[in-house]
């Protein structure tokens, strides 16, 4: 009995310190959880940096090539206008859609007076963008620079040219010319009639126009070689 008694006197330490330890583990604060990550609204249709060709794309006129990550249209005709490339499988109405692009124009030496009216051409009105609401080839809008000194909004409807805006470098860019092998970030959002246009998010044109109210998104080349890095669209 003795024996008996001296074991119970040892057990009874033990038990109550490790009751003393689940009470302690029981009375910590965990620590607080992380912030949730903020969740994008944006629904993104189509994200496209040209790592490869897709066969989705529809090419109307120029020579189109993906190049070291980029879409290049390659054709060097200072004559040739409008040469386009749309994405087939994308109809959108309310969207906003982003390219970055570089103008390559590989400007004749002058050798005829012929060489010096394309010079002075290229110079004022060739460059490079989007289409978007594009219907066909004769029925679309388009912004795109255009020349050294600004860029152009319009439409083509039946297969005629009208500027909706056509703002100059000073009105957007501080009075900085539009440069060749320069990249630039453009950018429409389009809400019912509303097209809103941007270049480097400097804001470029702001105005109404219902005459086409859907329709496919695109990038655009004017008398002009021209690469673009990527495409994004965005649903609104």
């Amino acid at each position: 009995m003795t024996f008996v008694s001296v074991r119970r006197a040892v057990q009874v330490p033990v038990v109550v310190a490790m009751v003393g330890i689940v009470a302690c583990a029981s009375t910590s604060t965990p620590p607080p959880a992380p912030p949730a990550a903020p969740v994008s609204q944006d629904k993104v249709l189509l994200d496209d940096e040209f790592s490869e060709y897709r066969a989705q794309w529809r090419q109307v006129r120029g020579q189109w090539a993906v190049q070291n990550g980029q879409v290049v249209q390659t054709r060097d005709d200072p004559r040739e206008q409008n040469t386009i490339m749309f994405y087939d499988p994308l109809t959108i109405a309310d969207a906003e859609v982003t390219t970055g692009v570089t103008m390559l124009a590989r400007l004749p030496q002058f050798q005829t007076p012929d060489d010096k009216e394309l010079l002075e051409t290229r110079r004022r009105i060739a460059g490079a963008g989007l289409v978007f609401r594009y219907q066909d080839e004769n029925n679309y809008y388009m912004f795109r620079l255009a020349g050294e000194e600004g860029a152009v909004l319009g439409k083509m409807q039946d297969g005629q040219w009208t500027d909706l805006a056509n703002p100059r470098a000073a009105d957007f860019a501080s009075g900085s010319r539009i440069r060749v092998d320069t990249e630039y970030t453009l950018r429409v959002r389009t809400q019912g009639r509303r097209i809103q246009t941007w270049v480097n998010n400097r804001a470029v044109a702001n105005l109404e126009d219902g005459t086409f109210s859907t329709g496919r998104v695109g990038l655009a080349a004017f008398r002009t070689q021209a690469a673009f890095s990527s495409i994004r669209v965005v649903e609104r």
